[in-house]
């Protein structure tokens, strides 16, 4: 399987092009020291894709921001 280059792509989007080529993915948010996921709900964040890593068994990986 070909995994595309979801690099600097909203999340959304990113995850719409791994599921039209079948890939499993994980998602893993990269946040300051002091933030947590908790402290983002019920704010409008914008996702990006940060880093993109394709394990052996054709799962992918990405890492995410919150802008």
């Amino acid at each position: 399987m070909q995994v595309p280059n979801v690099l600097a792509l909203p999340l959304d989007e990113a995850m719409r092009r791994l599921e039209a080529v079948g890939a499993a993915c994980e998602v893993k948010v990269l946040l300051p020291p002091r933030d947590s996921v908790a402290d983002f709900e019920g704010k409008e964040v914008r996702k990006y894709v940060v880093r993109q890593q394709v394990l052996p068994d054709d799962k992918v990986v990405l890492t995410i921001v919150y802008r």
